[in-house]
């Protein structure tokens, strides 16, 4: 049976079993073979006569350990699918494949999501609908020792986003989030909105003893706008998902990843992201475009 031997390899099997029963200088025997002084050394000290793979051992060599640390710790906060996790980590690795990329998360034994993260009910896909179908939500976060509150706007269709923070999750700053900017902030009309039932955008979860008749500040204004103002049902928070996916994704991005002095550093770098995330992330649901790219065709 013929041999596998390594593409640089100098000796041949029969050649090393030589030189490990040869006695005397290690410097002799390499001359006597015509190879380099560190070859007969290794050939002499070694137990097997197999080459061994080439390189550092690890999984792409042109990334640091640290590097190679840090992709890991996005993986593992993320858990993203291959082409959306590459997407993210392209402002961080430009020169990084998807293949390189791969073959890191294979080694380190993270290619695969953990089947508990992998069990997910049965939804079935959302309707298509017209530009802008808005879902909103409200995120906490801590920071400063002290709890803030995200509002966050998703279009369904384009993924185009808004997001702006608010020192507490109030009636007023919902009303303020949404007339004042968000209206403001999508090139246009906003013709539907999907919340959950918190008290900050409807009255329906009140206890009964609490139950009225008055028509919510948040209703009015979507009348007042021509807003259709839709609420999820009760326990289903999954119908509200793109806006809880888009939670996760702006969470992940930064404050899981980076550590801010104050809330003013981090809405310096949340409207950074949110920038790159509109305008330039290409994203896999789209086809590859980006939010604003999905929006152009309707401006024309």
């Amino acid at each position: 049976m013929g041999q596998i031997l390594h593409r640089r390899a100098t000796t041949t099997q029969e050649i090393r079993n030589k030189i490990k029963q040869e006695k005397g200088a290690i410097s002799s025997i390499a001359k006597k073979y015509n190879i380099a002084w560190s070859a007969a050394k290794k050939w002499q000290s070694r137990d097997t006569l197999e080459d061994k793979p080439m390189g550092n051992g690890r999984a792409n060599s042109n990334l640091t350990l640290d590097e190679d640390w840090l992709i890991c710790e996005v993986r593992k906060l993320t858990w993203l699918p291959l082409d959306d996790l590459w997407l993210l980590l392209q402002s961080m690795f430009p020169k990084l494949s998807s293949s390189a990329l791969h073959r890191v998360l294979q080694y380190y034994g993270i290619s695969k999501k953990p089947k508990e993260l992998q069990q997910k009910p049965q939804r079935s896909k959302f309707k298509s609908y017209e530009i802008v179908y808005l879902h909103i939500d409200i995120t906490d976060f801590w920071l400063e020792k002290k709890k803030w509150s995200l509002f966050v706007a998703i279009d369904r269709e384009t993924k185009f986003t808004y997001c702006e923070i608010f020192s507490k999750k109030t009636m007023q700053n919902a009303i303020t989030f949404f007339l004042k900017n968000t209206y403001k902030f999508f090139p246009y009309k906003i013709h539907t909105i999907l919340t959950d039932n918190g008290l900050q955008f409807s009255y329906k979860a009140l206890a009964k003893d609490l139950k009225t008749n008055k028509i919510h500040p948040f209703d009015k204004l979507c009348e007042m706008q021509g807003t259709e103002h839709r609420l999820t049902k009760f326990a289903h928070p999954w119908t509200n998902g793109q806006v809880e996916k888009m939670n996760h994704i702006i969470k992940s991005a930064t404050l899981k990843l980076f550590h801010y002095e104050g809330i003013d550093e981090y809405s310096k770098h949340l409207a950074k992201f949110l920038n790159y995330y509109n305008f330039e992330m290409k994203l896999k649901s789209l086809g590859f475009k980006s939010p604003y790219g999905m929006i152009i065709p309707a401006d024309r």
